[in-house]
């Protein structure tokens, strides 16, 4: 039962944070931060919501008939119809609400993300009582930027293919629980290399080497994916605690390699 080990491992390990940053007081500023960034991002995201809600909701229900039947027996064929566009409608105005909270929160996580590194930093020299190594030249901080951006694109257009290419096959009946649950379990998956890609970023992993790192542990990860994800199911929730998986994800990436966290 090693798999069942490991993925409960790894699912306390997403929450170990907390511990983590309750002990060391000195982290405190480096996770606060990117909680108040988040925050105003979501807050402004909030407010924008509201200030359009007339032009996403019109957007969404637009295409939908105003005209009254003319008889009253019309409403046999009009009423269901109307029900189900209000659905059709209902099910966008949903859509449009979570394209637009994972756009902000994907803005909130990048704004903050160069706090985050230095918490992912910081974690990484208290539990190894070493320094991190320093970038030794202005070009090799340059040439490292530049390779993580490179494979932040890689990641997210990895993921949104992959999503858009189940999503493709949902559509045909026989396929679409299924396709929900291989999407879901990809999600779970994919969602340490976020929150734990800070410490492979310090060991300069490259995209493809960190997928092997995921499959390589895929337990483990899969255990920390599934806390990662009951958090982002839970609105505000997910970027107060977004301190908190990112110092439970450099925990794992340095339990993986013998360390005693």
């Amino acid at each position: 039962m090693r798999f069942a080990t490991e993925t409960a491992h790894g699912f306390r390990m997403a929450w170990r944070g907390i511990a983590f940053l309750g002990r060391h007081h000195t982290l405190w500023k480096w996770a606060i931060l990117p909680t108040v960034i988040n925050i105003v991002v979501f807050t402004l995201a909030f407010a924008l919501f509201v200030f359009f809600y007339q032009d996403i909701y019109g957007l969404a229900t637009g295409f939908l008939p105003q005209t009254p039947p003319q008889t009253w027996y019309a409403w046999f064929w009009v009423a269901p119809l109307r029900f189900l566009g209000w659905a059709i409608g209902l099910l966008l105005l949903l859509t449009e609400l979570v394209v637009l909270y994972f756009m902000f929160l994907l803005l909130g996580t990048t704004i903050a993300a160069p706090f985050l590194d230095v918490l992912a930093q910081r974690v990484e020299g208290l539990v190894t009582e070493r320094a991190q190594e320093e970038h030794a030249t202005v070009l090799g901080a340059a040439r490292t930027i530049g390779a993580s951006i490179l494979d932040e694109v890689k990641k997210l257009t990895f993921f949104l293919l992959v999503q858009l290419a189940f999503l493709i096959l949902a559509l045909l009946p026989v396929l679409t629980p299924l396709m929900a649950i291989v999407a879901t379990l990809f999600t779970v998956l994919f969602l340490p290399l976020e929150y734990a890609g800070f410490a492979m970023d310090h060991r300069h992993l490259r995209f493809a080497q960190r997928r092997h790192f995921i499959w390589q542990h895929r337990w483990l990860m899969l255990g920390f994916g599934a806390a990662a994800f009951l958090t982002l199911l839970v609105p505000l929730l997910n970027f107060i605690c977004l301190p908190v998986l990112v110092t439970g994800g450099t925990l794992l990436v340095l339990y993986t390699e013998g360390a005693q966290v």
